[in-house]
């Protein structure tokens, strides 16, 4: 058994398990109206996202601001040698 989703002109998208003996499944009757719909074909999900990912990706992902009194100490010390070109100012 295989899950294929199908048009309808009328009533919109449906999905209908039907088995999958190795015949070509095009079309099927609508479930509301009846009518004779076509398969929509879409892609294969290969591999999963994690959720956490996928949340940062569809709500857009904002830079973090940070203040400089809030990075660790190593990022916040002063260069200990002067630039070469600022050298004798």
């Amino acid at each position: 058994m295989a899950q294929f989703t199908f048009k309808c002109r009328t009533c919109g998208t449906f999905e209908s398990w039907i088995a999958a003996n190795g015949a070509r499944i095009n079309e099927a009757l609508c479930p509301l109206c009846g009518e004779t719909s076509a398969r929509v074909f879409q892609p294969v999900h290969l591999s999963k996202m994690d959720a956490k990912v996928k949340f940062r990706i569809e709500n857009g992902m904002q830079p973090k601001t940070v203040q400089r009194k809030d990075l660790p100490v190593q990022q916040r010390q002063k260069q200990r040698t002067p630039r070469p070109w600022q050298a004798g100012h």
